[in-house]
């Protein structure tokens, strides 16, 4: 059954409900339909091929999952990234210097 954190990788997204559609890493071409996206992920991130990590909540009920990371990439064109680090800074306290 299908439980716990899966990888996976995103097949389609839409900004505007913030559901993607995932195949689960070993369920080649079976996709999950309608997942929810976590609100702290960047939508200009969830693109076509993007791998991800999934929580699946029920095992009775595979649609109640959850895109919850995304991974294996970055924006290259965000100026702001600081490779070395690996976030933006934005001059919060404590969180280093603010990136021109």
């Amino acid at each position: 059954m299908l439980t716990g954190l899966r990888l996976g990788t995103i097949r389609g997204f839409s900004g505007v409900t913030y559901l993607a559609d995932v195949e689960i890493e070993g369920y080649v071409s079976t996709y999950l339909t309608g997942v929810p996206v976590a609100f702290h992920v960047r939508e200009d991130l969830v693109t076509d091929g993007t791998a991800c990590l999934v929580a699946l909540l029920d095992p009775l009920n595979p649609r109640a999952a959850v895109v919850v990371a995304l991974f294996d990439g970055r924006p290259a064109e965000d100026p702001r990234f600081d490779p070395v680090v690996g976030h933006k800074h934005r001059g919060l306290v404590g969180d280093g210097p603010e990136l021109a």
